[in-house]
C-alpha cells in the first residue's frame, strides 16, 4: 500500500479508517456525490502537501490513484 513501510503501520491505518468511518457516517445528511467531491478535493490538497514535503513521489501518487480507481471499478459500482 502507498507509503506504508514500517511495522505497525497497518494498525495505524486501521485506527485511522475507524475514525474516518465515524466522521463519514456523520456526513450522511449530504448527498453522496457532494461528499465524494469534497473528499476528492481534500485528497488533492493532502497529496499535494505530501509531494511538496517530499514524503512521496509523483509515481507513488499515481499508483495510489490507480489502486483507488481499480478498487472502485472492481467493486462493481460501475457497469
Amino acid at each position: 500500500m502507498f507509503m506504508i513501510e514500517e511495522p505497525g503501520d497497518d494498525t495505524v491505518v486501521e485506527e485511522c479508517l475507524q475514525e474516518l468511518e465515524e466522521l463519514f457516517m456523520s456526513l450522511d445528511r449530504y448527498p453522496p456525490a457532494a461528499v465524494a467531491v469534497a473528499i476528492a478535493t481534500y485528497l488533492e490538497g493532502l497529496l499535494g502537501a505530501l509531494l511538496d514535503e517530499g514524503q512521496c513521489t509523483p509515481e507513488e501518487v499515481r499508483e495510489l490513484l490507480r489502486e483507488v480507481e481499480s478498487g472502485v471499478l472492481e467493486s462493481g459500482a460501475v457497469p
